[in-house]
């Protein structure tokens, strides 16, 4: 049915989210949703490629890449995980790629509040909205404030931090588990938390993106497989959610896969 080189799988908006299963070096793109209900079998077709540069490697370090590849790209660096970190303007610890730096860290980013496994504060460039909550399996999101780039909106979310959570629980995220929240409520909680201590652009009160996602049922146990002690992963597609296949064998995370060559196949059940 396909073969190629993992890496995220793209997302679009519908009701529910479309998938689609993409080659990270640009082969053909299959399509995930008309595959619900069918046994599908993800082996192992070769060893692990760099998603970056393309080359062999024994072990994939951050979401596909190798060790040259980790420690000199600026995507790697340790204020894209904690963006208060931003080390651009040290002279002694400069941007890996200032180029790369300004294009991508120097851009408006949002701080929204999402509902997955439970009420989050979040982080993203404007330019990922809504990407970036399909890729969470967000059910509800709300963006909050607008803020001119990485760094400014890293010390608002990690101010919020000592106050709301930003962790998703992904094993209650696969089972589908969402308590009730308001949004619109809790937005009005994070300005008064706030205050007037940040600089920011307060977004208008609008409707909360609601998003539903392919499912046939939820699973009541989450026991996670992979490719790194397993040749294959087997099982029939029950739903997809966030970057997750959940099958009746197991959930599969496809971006912590990227980079592993693979084939797939469809099995008779």
């Amino acid at each position: 049915m396909w073969r190629g080189t993992l890496t995220k799988m793209d997302t679009a908006v519908a009701d529910p989210v479309r998938y689609r299963l993409r080659d990270a070096f640009g082969g053909p793109a299959l399509e995930l949703n008309p595959l619900l209900g069918k046994r599908l079998r993800l082996s192992r077709d070769g060893g692990l490629r760099c998603i970056h540069c393309g080359s062999p490697t024994a072990k994939s370090y951050g979401e596909g890449s190798c060790y040259p590849c980790f420690a000199r790209l600026p995507q790697n660096d340790i204020c894209i995980v904690k963006p208060e970190l931003c080390h651009f303007h040290q002279e002694a610890n400069p941007c890996r790629d200032p180029d790369w730096g300004l294009a991508h860290c120097f851009m408006p980013h949002i701080l929204y509040l999402a509902v997955s496994s439970g009420l989050k504060v979040g982080i993203t460039r404007e330019s990922q909205v809504p990407t970036r909550w399909m890729d969470q399996g967000a059910s509800l999101a709300l963006p909050v404030l607008r803020l001119p780039d990485r760094l400014s909106v890293g010390r608002v979310e990690q101010f919020l931090a000592g106050h709301l959570a930003d962790k998703t629980h992904w094993q209650k995220m696969l089972r589908h588990e969402m308590p009730e929240v308001d949004l619109a409520a809790e937005r009005r909680r994070v300005l008064d938390l706030l205050g007037n201590r940040f600089p920011c652009e307060v977004l208008p009160e609008r409707e909360s993106w609601r998003f539903t996602y392919p499912a046939l049922e939820w699973p009541t146990k989450v026991l996670s497989r992979g490719l790194e002690k397993e040749e294959a992963v087997e099982g029939r597609l029950l739903a997809i959610k966030g970057q997750y296949w959940i099958l009746d064998r197991g959930v599969f995370n496809v971006r912590k896969h990227s980079g592993w060559c693979v084939r797939l196949t469809e099995v008779a059940p």
